[in-house]
């Protein structure tokens, strides 16, 4: 159903069905994700306060709305106190794709509030605005620039008293109000506690980055998705988008039953490690160095996949589909022909200005419509850089991979750390790795100004696998994995004296210079 229709049905039909449970009747906003974090709208007859500083949104957040109720068969005013004329108003609205000018005088209603007010203070705007509505049989109002009735009240009291009468006069007229002001979470205003709804909008500034904010406060007799949550404004108007790890507390879909069954990876001496490959729906974390190996073992898995009949798809930020199908090809991969074919899907996104959030509503919106069996992430460390806040990264995959596995997706995911050669490991998402059911790692060794590269699994939930390092090749035909670790002990071993031998001639020629 399109989102309009569901919002015309609402109108129409308000309260549950015969026999259902009866909540408070709602008020869909017909916004993209604001509707998901207040549970399926505002309750219809309610006022809300919609603050945040000027240019934050809540002029286009108010008009959006309006035309929606408009188009799904409502009557809407938006009241204007000291704001910019409607003409102005209504020419940087008509680039929007919600607005509809046939809708403007029909039922979608502008109205200037500010003479009452100056005339006749707070009791002549709020018999005015009552007029307005039983006129236009109005069922949403918003008031910008709201925040000046304060300024005309006599006392904190009489303020209080106009923002009772006006929801208790405009509820009973079975009008839902949205006052527009100035105000952001730490304000102390006198109405504040009035209201039944407040919703902030913010602007959070990371480095030379801005991320536009909406933070739902309070909403008396409703549930909600609690937390910041980010939002844009588009050409469509405005898009909200829920924190995934708030919207899927609970997957979507029922888990499937426990199997013991594996996906092989496509690397022969890998599988052996893993006694057969990776448990069907896991998540698989491959760690490693810069160019040590990790997005050819994705393409690896996804082709195997792909060989089985089975569907895939590509998750890529810094490399595009042409550029992957050719790494592919010369491995001596078809990753090409799979996706000529539509078994294998490549989703790029280059990572610019991505909103996580965005990106993660779109991704689960391609595994519903493509539905994958494997899928493969180039990588974490990518979608770290999206995160306004990057200590949410770990909540956000683990909600992630846990929405894959209810929906039968099998998933890896590659992520880089800094260290290029050395012991000391410098892993960029250590609370990730504690989430992924398993964690293979591919890593560098120098040995007599050599690089070799070394393999080793560090864990696989729930099964048995083999705990040594092996040396590997990337090779025309793909990953060679060595059968045994007897290569990789050799490299290591020579590491091991070639370090001692450095550490021991270094300390001699110390001890040469202190001598007499």
């Amino acid at each position: 159903m399109a989102q309009g229709e569901a919002v015309r049905d609402e109108v129409r039909q308000g309260g549950a069905a015969q026999g259902e449970a009866v909540g408070p009747e709602r008020l869909a906003t017909g916004i993209a994700g604001l509707d998901e974090i207040v549970q399926g709208g505002l309750i219809r007859r309610g006022i809300y306060l919609v603050g945040g500083r000027p240019g934050t949104g809540k002029t286009t957040l108010a008009n959006h709305m309006a035309f929606n109720h408009a188009a799904a068969g409502g009557n809407a005013i938006f009241a204007t106190v000291l704001a910019e004329t409607h003409g102005r108003m209504l020419t940087h609205l008509s680039g929007f794709a919600f607005f509809d000018a046939e809708q403007v005088a029909n039922r979608v209603h502008y109205v200037s509030i500010y003479d009452q007010l100056n005339q006749e203070g707070l009791r002549g705007v709020l018999d005015l605005l009552r007029r307005q509505v039983r006129e236009h049989r109005a069922t949403l109002l918003a008031i910008d620039g709201a925040g000046l009735f304060g300024e005309f009240a006599a006392s904190p009291l009489e303020y209080r008293r106009f923002a009772y009468e006006l929801h208790a006069q405009l509820g009973s007229l079975g009008c839902t109000v949205l006052l527009l002001m100035e105000y952001e979470a730490q304000d102390q205003n006198p109405i504040a506690a009035h209201v039944d709804g407040i919703i902030v909008l913010e602007d959070e500034h990371a480095g030379l980055r801005d991320t536009r904010i909406l933070h739902v406060l309070k909403l008396r007799g409703s549930n909600y998705l609690r937390g910041r949550h980010s939002f844009e404004i588009t050409g469509t108007g405005v898009e909200v988008y829920p924190r995934l790890e708030a919207l899927l507390t609970d997957a979507s879909t029922p888990h499937p039953p426990v199997r013991r069954d594996r996906k092989a990876t496509g690397v022969a001496g890998l599988d052996d490690m893993l006694r057969g490959g990776v448990l069907v729906t896991s998540s698989t974390l491959v760690l490693g160095a810069l160019g040590a190996g990790k997005t050819v073992t994705g393409l690896h898995f996804i082709v195997e996949g792909a060989r089985r009949g089975e569907r895939g798809l590509i998750v890529s930020f810094n490399e595009p589909p042409p550029r992957l199908i050719a790494k592919a090809d010369a491995i001596g991969l078809d990753l090409g022909g799979h996706v000529a074919n539509g078994t294998v899907k490549i989703l790029w996104r280059p990572p610019q200005e991505l909103l996580m959030d965005a990106w993660g509503r779109d991704l689960l919106a391609f595994v519903a419509e493509h539905e994958p069996r494997r899928l493969f992430l180039d990588a974490v460390t990518d979608l770290q850089r999206l995160a306004s806040f990057a200590d949410r990264l770990p909540a956000f995959l683990a909600a992630l991979t846990a929405e894959l596995r209810a929906r039968d997706v099998t998933s890896l995911l590659a992520a880089e750390f800094n260290t290029l050669l050395g012991d000391d490991l410098d892993v960029p998402v250590p609370a990730v790795a504690s989430t992924a059911e398993n964690v293979v790692l591919l890593r560098y060794v120098e040995l007599r100004s050599q690089l070799h590269r070394l393999i080793s699994i560090l864990k696989v939930r729930e099964s048995d696998y083999d705990t040594s390092i092996r040396e590997f090749l990337i090779t025309p035909d793909g990953i060679d994995v060595a059968g045994s670790f007897e290569s990789a002990e050799a490299v290591l071993t020579g590491v091991t004296r070639q370090v001692a031998a450095r550490s021991g001639g270094q300390g001699a020629r110390t001890r040469g210079q202190a001598a007499p």
